[in-house]
């Protein structure tokens, strides 16, 4: 049926399968210089900031919500990588439409078929570079900021999903979404999960060490309900400490706007290299 090329089509493009985008460089003359120079910029400059910050999984939350400057230079961030969402939410768009042509008839025109399929194509080929580029935006700005990956994750983890409820990814019509779709954001899901639960836990340890044993004992068990649930967000079930609302509610406006729906699957992504292969995830 139409419905399952479709879903198959846009796996076999590499994007949103498991997560990952996998670009199997096998032409380089074709391919070199729209492909493999965006995504070399986005990776020297993620390397630069891993040397001065550290990996992600390594960092430590400190004990208590975020300084207002924190929070500030977390939002400069978000201003410089906003202005890329159009470009995510047209992608998603256009592959939202042509999975909806395969769900719809078993047979759609070929005229409009074509056209589709086309449009999509051009959109996995642009995705590539938006995607780089989204990566190369993110970690410049963090740079300027002071910040590496363990803070940002964190501060976006408990600002757009704990306290503004949003998800990893989210649509407005979730019937409509592709295969690739669902598995990309179920793996940035499980990502996010694995990331999040092991600074929740060193959270914790540095409110004990701190002397707040009620606070820790409370993050905690945060970390073992998440662990349990599968979920990536602390507190969304009970809802964050009341410090940690004050701080978000003071900048309230300020973080809706920087959130980017069609964006968020890679968001907290990485960009890994093996061998001529580039692996988002």
């Amino acid at each position: 049926m139409a419905s399952s090329t479709t879903r198959k089509w846009l796996v076999g493009c590499g994007l949103g399968c498991g997560g990952m985008i996998v670009l199997a460089i096998a032409g380089p003359i074709l391919f070199g210089l729209v492909l493999t120079r965006p995504m070399d910029r986005a990776l020297d400059v993620q390397k630069e900031l891993v040397k001065q910050y550290g990996e992600t999984a390594a960092w430590t939350p400190p004990a208590g919500p975020p300084s207002p400057e924190r929070l500030e230079a977390f939002l400069a961030v978000r201003r410089a990588v906003v202005p890329q969402c159009a470009k995510f939410t047209e992608a998603r768009e256009n592959f939202a439409r042509m999975d909806k042509m395969g769900k719809d008839s078993d047979k759609p025109a070929k005229g409009e078929l074509m056209r589709a399929v086309a449009k999509v194509s051009g959109t996995v080929f642009g995705m590539i570079g938006d995607i780089a580029e989204l990566h190369r935006l993110r970690d410049e700005a963090l740079l300027a900021q002071h910040m590496g990956l363990g803070e940002y994750t964190w501060l976006y983890t408990l600002a757009f999903q704990s306290w503004l409820g949003n998800r990893v990814s989210e649509t407005d019509d979730t019937s409509h979404t592709s295969r690739a779709q669902d598995e990309g954001e179920e793996h940035a899901r499980d990502r996010q999960l694995k990331m999040m639960t092991g600074l929740v836990r060193r959270h914790a340890d540095a409110l004990a060490k701190a002397g707040q044993a009620t606070e820790a004992a409370a993050w905690l068990a945060e970390a073992e309900r998440m662990e349990r649930a599968e979920d990536p967000a602390p507190f969304s079930a009970a809802g964050l400490p009341a410090a940690w609302v004050a701080a978000f509610t003071a900048r309230g406006d300020d973080l809706r706007a920087a959130w980017c729906a069609p964006m968020s699957e890679f968001d907290l992504s990485e960009v890994k290299k093996s061998g001529i292969s580039y692996h988002v995830n």
